[in-house]
């Protein structure tokens, strides 16, 4: 049984420490994030050869490069759990309400310094000019909050199936659609110089917020199987 002595938060913050602490030891997330993200940058820098991106091109560039960005490393986040060993020694001295949210927290994190090493490469090497940078944080934030829940959830999911890497980027895509359009929606408005509609900005939130629930609820029951 989950040790349930400890108070809840303590209990998030000994996941995300947990998690911190191997990443730190095998860096693999963040080797694999950061080399993708430059060789995709490299490469389209090179084949646009200084050619002028429409900010509509370069908002889906910089969020498909996110996204898979994403796939690469937070398709690990339990996968590592069961290939060594400790997910079963997880489920006793934590609950799953504790772990959704402490391995939320973390890949949050983990995509905010990707998101951080990203921006700067992708206006150096594409030579783009940002002038809303705070508008442009916002979106990006709500952006790679959505991503890290839902991939919290599906990396769970997958983590005893073969063919884990392909699975987890098929399921996460399609729960990701509403969000991932609408945050490149703003991102193209942004970058075209104006500022994203309220609306938008609401609903990117509530997708958030739905989606934290909806995945806090269902990752109980995933973790109990």
């Amino acid at each position: 049984m989950p040790d349930n002595s400890l108070p809840w938060y303590r209990m998030v913050w000994a996941v995300v420490r947990k998690d911190a602490v191997c990443e730190l030891r095998s860096r693999h997330a963040i080797s694999s994030l950061a080399m993708f993200a430059l060789i995709t940058l490299a490469s389209i820098s090179l084949s646009l050869a200084g050619a002028e991106l429409s900010p509509a091109l370069a908002a889906a560039l910089l969020w498909i490069i996110l996204f898979f960005c994403a796939m690469a490393g937070l398709a690990r986040v339990f996968v590592q759990e069961q290939e060594t060993g400790t997910l079963f020694t997880l489920r006793l001295y934590a609950n799953g309400q504790a772990v959704f949210w402490g391995k939320t927290a973390f890949n949050i994190l983990l995509l905010v310094a990707l998101t951080m090493l990203v921006l700067p490469l992708f206006v150096i090497l594409l030579n783009y000019t940002i002038e809303l940078w705070l508008d442009l944080g916002v979106v990006l934030i709500l952006g790679d909050i959505g991503i890290a829940a839902v991939a919290t959830l599906t990396a769970l999911m997958v983590c005893h199936a073969g063919g884990k890497g392909t699975l987890f980027t098929v399921i996460t895509f399609p729960l990701l659609l509403p969000q991932f359009l609408m945050v490149i929606a703003g991102t193209t408005r942004i970058l075209g110089g104006s500022v994203p509609g309220i609306q938008e900005l609401v609903f990117m939130a509530g997708y958030d917020i739905t989606v934290l629930i909806a995945a806090s609820i269902l990752f109980d029951y995933l973790w109990c199987e």
